[in-house]
């Protein structure tokens, strides 16, 4: 399943097998949204601060993208993307910007990062992650996803986004 399109189908089917994976383990996975998040200078590899500078602009983007995206935003969203924005979804399709605007509608779940790690160099960011799909409780789908950011005029832009289901 995409972060971006809705497939009711797949995703029922996904959050059945996984709520009975689940259930059956008795197993719960925590989606904070910082939990064990890292932030680092890639030439360096010297921790920078979560809270400040980079690391936390980034890191708010990110925030301000899922919730737009869950939203169905898609003037926030399309302020947040490059003019050249590409995003290959979990099944693998490439996407352009154009095309990840037009998909555009709520959606009826929630999108939990965690486990974030942020490499800034210079004015690109690479930040790494798992993504929770949460509707209702219930985990609908887990994805491990990379997006790529660029200092463009003072603002964070996504350049590209890439899912793998997991």
């Amino acid at each position: 399943m995409s972060r971006w399109r809705y497939d009711r189908t797949r995703t029922f089917t996904t959050g059945l097998v996984l709520s009975a994976a689940f259930s059956a383990l008795a197993i719960y996975i925590p989606a904070s949204a910082d939990a064990a998040d890292a932030c680092f200078d890639a030439a360096t590899g010297a921790p920078l601060p979560l809270d400040a500078g980079p690391c936390a602009d980034v890191l708010a983007q990110e925030m301000r993208w899922l919730a737009a995206i869950t939203a169905g935003d898609a003037g926030t969203v399309e302020a947040i993307l490059s003019p050249t924005f590409k995003h290959v979804d979990a099944d693998g399709r490439l996407l352009n910007r154009s095309e990840e605007i037009a998909d555009m509608a709520p959606l009826p779940f929630t999108m939990n990062p965690s486990d974030q790690i942020i490499d800034i160099a210079g004015d690109t960011a690479v930040v790494h992650g798992i993504n929770t799909l949460l509707q209702d409780g219930q985990v609908l789908g887990i994805e491990r996803f990379t997006d790529v950011f660029e200092l463009q005029n003072g603002r964070w832009m996504a350049l590209s986004a890439q899912e793998t289901g997991t």
